[in-house]
């Protein structure tokens, strides 16, 4: 993720002996000893300008208080999570990405058995994926576009719009009469993005401002040649 849009000065690093706020205790001792220790992973700040998958943010489990845990571990103790090999117990459940609204992605981590259940917020839970081939798939989706982050706007979902290959003007765009988030919104988003070095020598604030330029040209929040088009993000998430 530093690679595309995350700022890696947000990488935030353990010490050696791990991070001294996160302890069995902390957690309440509603974790493993082992799901205590997969916790002390490197964090990224937690900022809501730039999310995860779609309307889904990255958990800094380093923030939590004990009654953070307490609350979570209540919230969702009737779920039921299967790895490849048996139910797991939840004390070997982590969650590190939590999703807001309907069909936002929440993010499980299976420590034992080193996996990971994507939840579709209020639809469903999908099968369990080992950790390195959802990263590897998530990469993918990043880069070739199938999921499109924005700066302070909610990620777009974008596997079933086809590539174009003719170049996209900017009155073209703004000529549909449909609403926001057609397939040629989609293509004009990847094309902007390309154009500014995406995937691999990609600057996120020049491509950022050609976004707003092109949507809300008079301003934030204001409406666009394409209406109040492509979703920001609450900051107080």
């Amino acid at each position: 993720m530093t690679t595309l849009t995350y700022d890696k000065s947000d990488l935030k690093i353990p010490p050696p002996t791990g991070w001294p706020e996160i302890t069995p205790e902390s957690c309440v001792y509603i974790k493993s000893d082992y799901a205590v220790e997969v916790i002390h992973l490197p964090y990224f700040v937690n900022k809501s300008t730039t999310q995860f998958h779609y309307r889904s943010k990255l958990l800094d489990l380093r923030a939590w208080t004990p009654e953070d845990f307490k609350r979570h571990h209540e919230i969702h103790d009737c779920y039921e999570f299967w790895s490849s090999e048996d139910v797991q117990d939840h004390s070997d459940v982590v969650c590190i990405a939590e999703g807001y609204g309907t069909a936002s992605r929440v993010l499980w981590l299976l420590v034992k058995d080193c996996e990971i259940i994507e939840h579709i917020n209020k639809a469903d839970m999908m099968s369990k994926v080992k950790v390195e081939d959802f990263f590897s798939n998530l990469r993918d989706w990043y880069e070739n576009l199938k999921l499109i982050p924005g700066k302070g706007r909610v990620t777009i979902e974008a596997e079933k719009v086809p590539e174009r290959e003719q170049r996209i003007t900017e009155d073209e765009v703004n000529s549909q009469t449909e609403r926001w988030g057609t397939d040629l919104d989609i293509q004009y988003v990847r094309q902007i993005y390309r154009d500014h070095g995406w995937p691999h020598s990609f600057n996120f604030e020049a491509a950022s401002r050609a976004v707003n330029t092109w949507l809300e040209p008079l301003g934030l929040d204001s409406e666009g040649p394409r209406g109040f088009a492509w979703q920001r993000v609450d900051f107080d998430l």
